[in-house]
């Protein structure tokens, strides 16, 4: 027998009717909320699945107006993960997706209006209670130096990990560290499946958080000496994809610039592609940095420290425009590009941030190769080559990209340039003559 979408249509038992009716309602209105707020259609699509579940679940066990009993048992059913609370601290995501749109359904029911884009639970804490303090001693020490904020995120992360898998073998206190347990903590990683780039930067940032441990005292020990040698392919050691210029138009056709997420991924996609940005000048572009009238965008580089400006053609200036007017929500944050999940804030890692080009390039049907970098850092290569076949002077390819010298432009993105290297080759033949004459 087929299931029945008890949000898409009546209930036929009358006894529940009323109440069904209520929850169909509670949901519409949620949904209603949803797309007024611009939530993308995969968001609203999860919250339809679960209304219906629930919808289900409830008719199945005789149920009325749900209670928030009704809604745990719900997600202990759906997920295997048991919550004493709805919005209860919790590390599943799993949970974390069910009970979203289970905490809007039940503030619906009772005041009659979703409260969409508030938290729905405090923030999940992964240091451990009898670490934070230390934790949050190393992070003050890292704004004092300046940090980027994307490198103290990930320095926090590190120690967070390291801190709580301190807490899960017994240490109770961080002078009791030792390097068997930096060794348990590694080895760990190292059979998480994770990428060896990654594994090299949680390396890097690890090393950070433990020198500033023996500098300080806290441990006897400099455990970063202890950590594994790690080595992975810098971005100039593979080569980025090579987009031509039809697939960059596939990909910002894909795009719904109609959605406030698809006029934000449409904007920094062509402003990546047109000017070259590096993603962390992206995440970091500030609306003061435009001059509308003279037509450019200029900043300083945060890789090299530069001054950067660079003219801004129309169809980008009016991307950014079209975001900023209809896109953009209403947020404090002096970033042009943010995240459009409450509260807000800019992108947190280039990672985030580069990862959109790559889910539309999978939706227009774009194939990578194995080994080739496809975020949208690799749309500078794109430009550079682009600039170069059409006999742009390599200087200017220089000053576009940002680079501090012509030779980082020449190492990274000449060899890309494969209709002018072709012209280089010589011919075999004339080869082996010579060494013949010779």
């Amino acid at each position: 027998m087929a299931k029945t979408c008890l949000i898409c249509s009546p209930l036929s038992e009358g006894l529940v009717l009323m109440e069904a009716s209520n929850i169909k309602e509670a949901s519409g209105r949620v949904i209603v909320a949803l797309k007024a707020a611009d939530r993308s259609r995969a968001t609203i699509n999860r919250h339809e699945a679960v209304f219906n579940a629930f919808a289900r679940f409830l008719e199945a066990h005789g149920r009325g107006l749900p209670t928030e009993s009704d809604c745990l048992e719900f997600i202990t059913e759906r997920t295997g993960t048991v919550l004493t609370g709805l919005r209860e601290l919790t590390s599943s995501r799993p949970a974390q997706l069910a009970r979203r749109p289970l905490i809007l359904l039940m503030d619906t029911l009772d005041a009659g209006l979703p409260r969409v884009g508030q938290v729905t639970s405090p923030r999940f804490e992964r240091c451990p209670a009898r670490f934070l303090g230390i934790r949050d001693e190393y992070l003050q020490v890292c704004h004092r130096r300046r940090n980027a904020e994307a490198s103290i995120e990930s320095k926090q992360r590190a120690a967070d990990q390291f801190l709580a898998y301190l807490e899960g073998i017994g240490r109770e206190s961080i002078d009791e560290v030792q390097g068997q347990d930096l060794v348990g903590f590694w080895v760990q990683r190292q059979h998480g499946h994770y990428a060896p780039k990654t594994i090299g930067s949680l390396r890097s940032v690890l090393a950070d958080f433990l020198r500033y441990l023996h500098q300080t005292g806290q441990i006897r020990e400099d455990l970063a000496e202890r950590l594994p040698p790690q080595r992975y392919p810098r971005r100039g050691e593979t080569a980025p994809y090579s987009w031509t210029a039809e697939e960059v138009r596939l990909v910002l056709d894909q795009i719904d610039r109609q959605a406030a997420i698809g006029k934000r991924d449409y904007a920094m996609v062509l402003l990546t592609a047109r000017l070259g940005l590096r993603v962390g000048d992206l995440r970091r572009l500030e609306l003061g940095w435009f001059d509308w009238r003279a037509k450019t965008l200029a900043l300083t580089q945060h890789k090299t420290g530069l001054p950067l400006t660079l003219p801004l053609p129309g169809d980008v200036g009016w991307a950014v425009i079209d975001y900023i007017r209809h896109g953009r929500p209403e947020t404090d944050c002096r970033q042009v590009f943010v995240k459009h999940r409450y509260p807000f804030t800019a992108f947190g890692s280039s990672s985030s941030a580069g990862s959109r080009l790559g889910y539309y390039a999978r939706r227009t049907g774009i194939v990578f190769p194995a080994g080739q970098a496809h975020g949208l850092h690799s749309l500078r290569g794109a430009l550079a080559v682009a600039m170069l076949q059409t006999d742009t002077p390599p200087p200017v390819v220089t000053a576009v990209l940002g680079h501090a010298s012509a030779t980082t432009t020449a190492a990274h993105y000449f060899r890309l340039d494969t209709e002018h290297l072709r012209r280089c080759a010589l011919d075999v033949e004339d080869v082996l003559n010579a060494e013949e004459g010779a």
